[in-house]
């Protein structure tokens, strides 16, 4: 029960919680469910906005030998989920000081420096590294969404979230706050459905960030799983149904393939039937 409670305190950045699961045994090298140990859940946990309390549970973790570069399934350590999920340097500097290596890509490939979150983490690890950042051409100000279109475009995406359901998915709109939180709710979901029908083939999201990214730019990003096992060849083959589906709707889909990237709908302009 402790080696299973330390990854949750670990995320949420509760430092009592996580000494009192090492005081009581807990392995400070185990991993979760998902595959990621609790130095990875407080990485992921940086974008909960407990910035201070998160680098003291990443301290600890670090002292009581949680190993610095193990990857796992993910193919990302914890230095490069706390890049990619913090706003703010202070966890990815305590990772760096700990001594993680700056120089590190995900199993995809992609260098920490392109999925860091912020600027400043960016230029933090550009600086590390050697490696360049790349200039992303300035993008056309589009104007936001009214309420009144953006109540439209949702009662149309409701049809396609439904059809993914019939095909054997989990579902939610509008889930959560953030990424994370949404994959939390899909995570029950799924294991109070899996009994009863268990050829799920994995979820399909977006979350109130996602909300709020499509209302000001005309494009929502989608979050996904493949099941059983989030596998590259999962995540393509679902990724693919998830594009076939919003596409034969009559939504602009752009996406690369790759399960480390997210489909993007063009809510605002669909195509002609």
């Amino acid at each position: 029960m402790a080696d299973r409670s330390i990854f949750d305190a670990a995320k949420e950045g509760d430092v009592g919680a996580v000494r009192a699961c090492l005081a009581s045994g807990a392995d400070p090298s185990a991993v979760d469910e998902y595959g990621f140990t609790a130095l990875q859940c407080a990485a992921t946990g940086t974008n909960s906005g407990n910035i201070r309390k998160i680098t003291e549970v990443i301290k600890v973790l670090v002292e009581a030998g949680s190993p610095l570069e193990y990857t796992g399934k993910s193919g990302r350590t914890a230095l490069y989920l706390a890049a990619e999920f913090s706003p703010k340097v202070q966890p990815v500097q305590a990772l760096i000081d700990a001594g993680c290596s700056p120089d590190v890509s995900d199993s995809h490939g992609n260098h920490i420096t392109v999925n860091a979150m912020t600027p400043a983490v960016k230029k933090l690890l550009s600086s590390l590294t050697g490696k360049k950042l790349e200039k992303k051409p300035a993008k056309k100000k589009t104007e936001p969404l009214t309420p009144a279109e953006w109540n439209r475009i949702k009662r149309e995406l409701k049809p396609v979230f439904a059809a993914l359901e019939a095909e054997g998915f989990v579902t939610l709109m509008n889930a959560g706050t953030t990424q994370e939180d949404g994959f939390d709710d899909c995570v029950q979901i799924y294991h109070g459905r899996k009994a009863a029908a268990p050829e799920i083939k994995g979820f399909c999201f977006y979350s109130r960030q996602d909300s709020a990214r499509a209302r000001e730019s005309g494009i929502l990003p989608l979050s996904f799983w493949g099941a059983p096992e989030g596998t590259d060849r999962d995540m393509k083959r679902v990724g693919d149904i998830i594009v076939k589906t919003f596409s034969e709707s009559g939504f602009r889909v752009e996406w690369n393939g790759r399960g480390d990237t997210r489909p993007l709908v063009n809510v605002r302009k669909k195509k002609k039937k």
